[in-house]
């Protein structure tokens, strides 16, 4: 037959004793750029409000009278009745709860809500305060309500609480960021009230302990609140977080503010997020109206 002579060469489906086509190359796997970590508690870092030199000069030559009062607002507030130091009582109840704490403290409980969103419900958060007891946001509502989010080692978190301050010093060695004031400082000057207004309640919530990793200790937060004057009495709670919390969700909102309405409706929430509120132009003159609108 004639096919017997047509050679193996040129037979187009033949393909005896040639070499495999080399497969080709395999592309290198082409990976998504990981979310970078979350910055270190002790390294995160507030920007100062700008500063104008000559704002005070024109409050001044515009009302004199009004100007020397915002020196001290909070001597214009009424105050409320303070126990003194000699004589507190065993079992102290801050004036606003108006009866016994039913909370409970549950840290197996999930954590709903977290982080929580401008514009809905504050989640229901029950924590151990620095007196020992359980405290719930909730029993506070019909109060503005600043939360700060703490951890222990941050730099400017000392600077909120007022540890540039000469009269209050280092809390456990940490130098607190150089440039920041206190947050009663800020209050005055941008809400135009001071924190000891009978209608606000200020609510330091320590989320990270004294290694940056881990939750805080009830010991470190009764010595913080000792150190940095956090008074139950005045309405100036510590309260201690617990595992649910740690997460870098939480880590980035570190330092920074939540401003909760007498509704218990979270307002606006300040951290290093740019998408977050100004806490000098937004979250604290949001504050000032709150508190003096009922």
């Amino acid at each position: 037959m004639l096919l017997m002579g047509v050679s193996c060469a040129t037979w187009a489906g033949c393909n005896l004793g040639s070499k495999p086509e080399a497969a080709p190359p395999t592309p290198p796997l082409v990976q998504s750029p990981a979310e970078p970590a979350p910055q270190p508690i002790a390294e995160r870092r507030v920007e100062p409000p700008p500063a104008d030199p000559n704002a005070w000069l024109r409050e001044v030559e515009k009302d004199p009278i009004a100007a020397l009062k915002k020196l001290d607002p909070g001597a214009l507030q009424p105050k409320r009745t303070r126990p003194s130091n000699d004589t507190e009582p065993q079992e102290p109840m801050p004036e606003f709860r108006p009866g016994p704490a039913i909370a409970k403290h549950n840290p197996d409980a999930p954590l709903r809500g977290w982080p929580p969103v401008v514009g809905r419900p504050y989640p229901e958060i029950a924590l151990i305060d620095q007196s020992g007891r359980v405290t719930s946001l909730s029993e506070f509502r019909g109060k503005v309500v600043l939360v700060e989010l703490v951890g222990l080692t941050c730099r400017a978190c000392h600077a909120f609480a007022g540890g540039n301050e000469p009269s209050i010093g280092l809390f456990r060695g940490i130098a607190p960021q150089d440039g920041l004031g206190s947050i009663e400082k800020y209050s005055r000057q941008y809400a135009k009230l001071s924190l000891d207004h009978p209608d606000i309640v200020f609510v330091q919530l320590a989320l990270y302990g004294m290694d940056g990793q881990s939750p805080p200790t009830l010991d470190d937060v009764k010595a913080w609140a000792r150190h940095f004057g956090m008074d139950r009495y005045r309405n100036e709670i510590v309260l201690v977080g617990d595992a649910r919390f740690i997460n870098p969700e939480t880590r980035r909102l570190i330092p920074g503010f939540h401003l909760i309405d007498r509704q218990g409706i979270l307002r606006a929430i300040h951290s290093n997020d740019p998408r977050h509120d100004n806490l000098w132009s937004s979250l604290l003159p949001t504050m000032g109206e709150l508190a003096n609108t009922r």
